[in-house]
């Protein structure tokens, strides 16, 4: 029901870049015909329009797909740490490019915890990037884990201008964006991965300002139980 309400939106976000991947094409053709070997510069400024809507697309009908396939965990006990670090690495380039940086406030000695680390990573991905989106320049990014009896916590911290309390509901809806170039998915897909860990997500309002999107899980060391999100149980 979600992706069918949301077709008339994917046709019209992808429309927009598709009309520059092919006009700017038609155009460099034309012009090489026209000029061979002149006007280099030309032709460089509207392939980057092309590569830039290209990637647009190509992220659109990627989160698309994981949006819309059905989520089997591939769990196993895995190291927090690491996933933290291989995550603040990845966006490391793009806080950057925005002139900020990136704390890691991971709770030291947090044992194994059993989980998927490809999607758990993939959620860490998508919210340090919105907090590196949100937040201006010289601003501090935080994310942190720390373990809480039965449960595992994450926090992405970002130092933006927050999320109004009539929107929060919304931004879990497919295709909410208020990004020029979002797809609408990311916090979408987010939610799902973190339902079927069996887990929930929560907005807390920073101090000062901001927001801190929480990752709430059970913490789990066994892995010889793992339940994915259809019910099944799997071994790993």
């Amino acid at each position: 029901a979600a992706m069918g309400k949301a077709l008339s939106g994917v046709a019209h976000d992808m429309k927009t870049p598709l009309v520059a991947i092919g006009g700017f094409s038609v155009q460099i053709q034309r012009h090489l015909s026209l000029n061979p070997g002149k006007d280099e510069e030309y032709c460089r400024d509207k392939l980057k329009v092309i590569i830039k809507e290209t990637r647009h697309l190509e992220n659109l009908v990627k989160d698309m797909l994981d949006f819309a396939r059905p989520l089997q965990l591939n769990r196993s006990c895995e190291d927090i740490h690491q996933i933290f670090n291989e995550t603040i690495s990845t966006i490391q380039i793009l806080a950057e490019e925005k002139g900020l940086s990136i704390q890691n406030n991971a709770q030291a000695r947090i044992p194994s915890v059993c989980l998927d680390p490809l999607r758990i990573r993939q959620v860490l991905l998508n919210l340090a990037t919105n907090a590196v989106q949100a937040s201006p320049e010289g601003e501090t990014v935080q994310l942190s884990c720390h373990r809480e009896g039965a449960e595992l916590m994450i926090d992405v911290t970002d130092h933006g201008c927050g999320i109004p309390m009539e929107k929060r509901k919304e931004i879990y809806n497919p295709f909410f964006t208020t990004k020029k170039d979002g797809t609408g998915l990311g916090l979408c897909i987010v939610k799902k991965i973190v339902e079927a860990h069996e887990g929930h997500l929560e907005i807390l309002d920073n101090s000062e300002k901001g927001l801190t999107f929480r990752v709430v899980l059970p913490f789990r060391e066994d892995c010889s139980t793992g339940i994915g999100q259809d019910g099944n149980t799997s071994a790993h």
